[in-house]
Formats: structure tokens, sequence, C-alpha cells
């Protein structure tokens, strides 16, 4: 009497196992201009990696009309038992990601649905799966090379992005940093999106972090998330530009293979282009990156969609109907406060705003950067009242703003509003982090166990590229007296480079490059040039004159005469 009964199990147990073949859309053979594009947020190394401009032709194939989501990728570890990545990069805090932690691709801090696209997985993961689909199905399942995904993303247009130029579209089309990424990194994890990798936009897609696949809306070729969701691995081996690259679809192989392309950007970002990339090593593993399949036309395949595909989508779409139903029922954000004014008397700073006029306003959150045009942190909550006194501001230069709070959301950021300028009095330290002004300037955390010679730790200069070139950050310095003062630098850089330029009152005093430290953590003081410096109050300018470097601070000591 047993036999049915585990019969019964064993096809059950199989039913689950059994590959879900994804949704397809055939794409035409076609000729399309690669590359190109604005500068993404990665610095301008980034930006040139997709330069030239080049032609390229593409056979037809076939794309998978989503991003391959958790419960696909759960049939081939049932079916393999395979062994996937236990930690990742998935774990963020008020700095974003830290460093790698316990979570996998089914059980991790950013996913709650089997119909998100799969992460915390590496690229040779993304690779198994491809090759153990076409070994269960019989059809050519591999990762799109990187020409095939830009001419499928692009979709026959020639515009910045696959749905046209209007930036103000993005939300849309895609799931990308905008005001509810900015809600839900603050709400949870004490991060923000203001002075990290260009901001947030001010449109809203209704996801904070991983959205289900095919919410929004497809390119013209009805392919779905080719821009932000889950960053894409593709084929590709890494290079630093398109010099050399393929003109004929092909993946390109000779580049630095430890490192794989990604394409598309993730809702981690605030926009992407069709020809934006980047890359990342064979061993990362990571909260935002994941992938979607292409599929040769090269051996017999059956013309009808599999019905997995079919069983599949009519889920998909259940699952799509309740998440729309539940972002449908959420209140709108409040507006943005009004009147922020301040005033500060030594250590002591008072904010005050005028009310919001909407109903439902329960109170107001207020936060502070830790220096002018950093990340803005809360330092207080449900505020009841129109003022706030900060009793423990820094002594830097640093930023407030508000927001209006509602039963469940807050709302956008007030105008932002700035402490005094900070003045440092030489001879002495300036830390890095403690100007006055500054563009593209981003702040980054030293730990202490980074830097030994320097237990304090703080904050340093940095960027996704170490500094980027063109960025610049002034600080107020008082010279007691006219004459030389000797320049001292803590910095790090992975390679050498160009360095910086100083500046006083938009004079040209000196410049110094950079030897290479060893890595972008290892840090090193250098003695530098001589200034020759007059007396009274200025602003010295501090230029990046090339990428890559990062700084701690700078030391300016007068020379005896």
């Amino acid at each position: 009497m047993l036999k049915p009964f585990l019969l019964s199990l064993t096809l059950v147990s199989l039913a689950r196992a059994a590959p879900i073949e994804p949704p397809m859309v055939q794409l035409p053979a076609g000729e399309f201009r690669m590359g190109g594009g604005p500068p993404d947020m990665g610095g301008e190394a980034q930006a040139n990696s997709a330069l030239p401009i080049h032609t390229v032709r593409v056979p037809a194939f076939k794309l998978g009309k989503y991003e391959v989501t958790v419960r696909e990728f759960r049939r081939f570890v049932e079916a393999t038992g395979y062994k996937a990545p236990q930690e990742c990069n998935h774990q963020p805090g008020p700095d974003w990601f830290p460093g790698p932690t316990a979570g996998s691709w089914d059980h991790n801090a950013l996913s709650d649905s089997e119909y998100q696209p799969v992460a915390c997985i590496g690229w040779a993961d993304a690779e198994a799966y491809a090759k153990w689909l076409s070994a269960q199905t019989g059809k050519s399942y591999r990762l799109p090379t990187e020409a095939e995904w830009e001419y499928a993303a692009r979709a026959g247009q020639d515009s910045v992005y696959p749905f046209g130029a209007d930036a103000n579209q993005v939300c849309a089309f895609a799931n990308v940093s905008d005001r509810t990424a900015e809600f839900a990194a603050q709400s949870r994890l004490g991060a923000s999106y203001i002075g990290f990798m260009g901001g947030y936009l001010s449109c809203d897609d209704g996801a904070g972090f991983s959205s289900i696949v095919g919410l929004y809306k497809p390119n013209a070729w009805g392919l779905h998330d080719m821009i932000g969701n889950a960053n894409e691995y593709v084929q590709d081996c890494w290079t630093a530009d398109y010099q050399g690259a393929p003109s004929d679809g092909s993946a390109r192989l000779n580049g630095n293979c430890d490192e794989r392309v990604l394409r598309g950007g993730s809702w981690h970002w605030r926009d992407v282009s069709a020809s934006g990339r980047g890359a990342m090593p064979l061993s990362w593993v990571g909260a935002i990156e994941g992938f979607r399949l292409a599929q040769s036309l090269d051996r017999p395949a059956d013309k009808d969609t599999a019905a997995s595909s079919l069983a599949f989508e009519g889920e998909l779409q259940q699952a799509q109907v309740v998440e729309r139903a539940q972002r449908l029922q959420r209140p709108p954000f409040p507006a943005q406060p009004q009147g922020l004014t301040l005033q500060q008397d030594g250590a002591a700073v008072r904010l005050s705003w005028t009310a919001n006029p909407e109903p439902g306003i329960t109170g107001y959150h207020v936060f502070r950067s830790d220096s002018h045009g950093d990340t803005l942190r809360r330092i207080a909550s449900d505020v009841q009242g129109l003022s706030y006194t900060d009793r423990d501001a820094p002594a830097r230069k640093h930023d407030y703003a508000v927001v209006a709070v509602n039963r469940s959301l807050f709302g956008a950021y007030s105008e932002s509003v700035s402490s005094a300028d900070t003045t440092h009095a030489l001879p002495g330290l300036i830390q890095a982090e403690d100007f006055n002004q500054m563009a593209q300037a981003v702040m980054g955390r030293i730990k202490p166990q980074e830097d030994a010679d320097d237990p304090a730790a703080g904050f340093n200069l940095t960027g996704p590229a170490g500094v980027a070139k063109g960025s610049w950050t002034e600080y107020g310095i008082s010279v007691p007296r006219a004459g030389l003062y000797r320049l001292q630098l803590r910095y790090a850089a992975p390679r050498d480079s160009q360095g910086l330029q100083l500046s006083v009152d938009g004079e040209a005093l000196a410049t110094q490059g950079f030897t290479s430290t060893g890595g972008p953590r290892v840090w090193q003081t250098l003695s530098g040039p001589t200034l020759t410096l007059p007396a009274g109050q200025h602003v010295l300018r501090v230029a990046a004159l090339d990428e890559g470097w990062k700084l701690n601070w700078l030391r300016l000591d007068a020379q005896a005469h």
C-alpha cells in the first residue's frame, strides 16, 4: 500500500525540481551603435569605459523577458544540490554595504519574494544555472554577450535611456533609487542616498529595495527591468574601454577574465543609461547583482512556448497583482516642509520651520550630516513642534534638513541649511572632511584597524574609484603671519597618480603627485612642497588632477626663517 504513496511523493519532488524555462523574447538581427551616453556614477574611468562608440552587427537571438527569479533558481538548487554561496554583501547599514555577512540566494536581508531577481550569487553561479537549464531542455541557454545586452536594452532607440531622453520617466520603467528607496534606506538602515552616488530621483517607483520582476513598463521590444532592479551579469571579461571590441555581437573574452561585466544598474543606483557598464570580480557575491538568460538560435528548438514558461508567467502575474494592490494602499508622501532656518550660538544650533498644511501630519524628523554635503542621518524623531535645538553638533561645517511624518511615511526633505564656515588656524592639521565648500566630494569612513598610525580614524575624501578627477574641496584658513609653510598629507592610493593641486584664493601654488601605497586602504604620510602663504583669512582649495586616491588629512606647519 505504500508504493502508490511513495510514487506520489517522488512525482511531486520531481515536479518541484523540474526546470522553469524563462519566458523569452526573440529579437531580430540588426546593427546598432554601441557605447557612449552620459557619465555614470562610477567616475571618469567608468564613463570612458563605454568609448569609443562603434558599430556592432548582432545576429538574431532570444533574451529573457525578465531577470531570473528566486523561484527559478530554487528549481536548480533542488534538482542538483548545488552549493550556492552562504555569504553575501547584503547587510547594509549607515555606510551601506560594509562587507560579507551570512546570507544566501534564498535567505538574505533584502529579498522577500520568490519573484524578485535572484541575488547573493556570483557570476559562476549564474553560468552554472545556464548550463544546467541547457542540459535539461536541449536548448542553448547562456548569459548574453555585452553587445547583445545593450542591443536589447536600446530596443532600436539611440537615446540616452531605452525609453527616450527624459530622465523623469525613469520610475515608470525601472526600479532605481528614488523617494521610496530613500525612505526605506533611512527608516530601515539609517543610510541615505544624499551624498552617495549622485543622490536619488524625486519620482517614485514604489520599491525601496528589490522588486518583483515585470512590474514596470517594458521597453519597445517587450523586455522588462533592463534598467534598474538588478545589475545583470553578462559573458564578457572586463576591459577598460571598447578599443578592439568585437563587431559581430560576440562576447569579448580577451580582457580581465577575473572580472565580469555587469549591465543595467539596480535598485541601489539613481539611473543608468543603456550604455553604462561596470564589473565585479568572480569572487564577488552581492545583493544587487543578478542575471537574465539569452538563448542561441543555432540548434532546433520548439517554436511553442514551454509549458513551464506559461505556468510561471501565470503565477508571476498573480504576484504582480498582489504587489500592485499593496502599493496602491500606501498613503501619499507628506509634502516638503518649508521655511527651515538656523540660528547658531556656540555649540548649540536651533532649527525652526513652518507647519505642513496637509492633514495627518504626526510630527517631524530632523536630519544632520557629519560634514557639508555629506549623507544625512536622523538625529531626532517625531518632534512635536516647529523647532529643535541640536546641542551636540559637529565642530565642522555641516547641514540640516527636516521631513514631515504621517502615520507610516516621511516625506521629502526640506531645503537644507548649513552651519557656519569653519576656519582653521595655522600652523595645524586640517581633516579632509572639514571643508566649507566642495564639488563631487564623497566622504568615506576609516575604521581604526584600517590605519594603525591614525587610531582616531574618522573620515576621508573618497569615491567609487577613489577621489574623482576634477573634484575639489575648499577650507577656510587663518595665517598668523606671512611666510613658508611645509605641507604634509596622509593619503592612500592603489596606483601612481597625478594627485592634487593646491591653490589659495584662486591662485595655484603647488601640485603634489602620489605614488602607489599598495592599495586603497593602505595609508602613508607624505612630506610635500613648501608653500608661501600671505597673512590673513584665506580659502585653500584642494583640487583632484587625477582619480583613484584618498585623502585623510593635510597639515601646514610654519618653517623657520
